[in-house]
């Protein structure tokens, strides 16, 4: 009984303190290109902190977040710089950026 219970304990603890930003999100190639077309067409992109938002600002029929991740893994390539401000993202192409 006590093995039991001290294994739900850690099950609910690793559980609930994983943030919903670090777990996976899986993107089709479709909605990825979709967004990748978008960027590059204008230049610039703004992404609401909003994890649970339904549909993205200017891409209507694509999920918010998968637009912030693709976005935050350019940003991390440096194909985009990123600022931050009153939970929202800016992004914009950098060189390296244009020519990827």
């Amino acid at each position: 009984f006590w093995l039991k219970l001290l294994l739900l304990k850690i099950v609910q603890h690793f559980s609930s303190t994983r943030p919903l930003s670090a777990k996976m999100v899986l993107i089709p190639k479709k909605t990825r290109r979709q967004i990748l077309e978008h960027l590059f067409k204008e230049g610039v992109m703004v992404v609401k902190k909003d994890y649970q938002a339904c549909k993205h600002n200017e891409l209507e029929d694509i999920p918010n977040i998968q637009v912030m991740m693709v976005l935050r893994s350019l940003a991390s390539r440096n194909y985009l710089s990123e600022i931050y401000s009153w939970r929202w993202h800016y992004y914009t192409l950098t060189n390296e950026g244009i020519e990827y």
